[in-house]
């Protein structure tokens, strides 16, 4: 009998560590260091998000929110 695998990718980009309306306070400043353990394993994979254009944002976010993220000084 096969087992499933479920795979796990964790999306990461190195303003989620900073203070932000991203992120609450600095909950995710010891990332993606703390992460290290589990990536070890093949079932987990770490994407380094890469800066991208409005309209791939666009189509999973609303138009109000690329303002706002522009104007957080991130």
């Amino acid at each position: 009998m096969n087992e499933l695998i479920v795979r796990v990718g964790v999306f990461y980009h190195e303003s989620f560590s900073r203070r932000s309306y991203l992120t609450v306070g600095r909950r995710l400043a010891d990332f993606p260091g703390a992460l290290d353990a589990l990536l070890q394993e093949d079932r987990f994979r770490l994407y380094r998000c890469p800066e991208v254009s409005d309209e791939l944002i666009l189509k999973v976010h609303t138009p109000e929110l690329i303002p706002e993220v522009e104007a957080d000084p991130l």
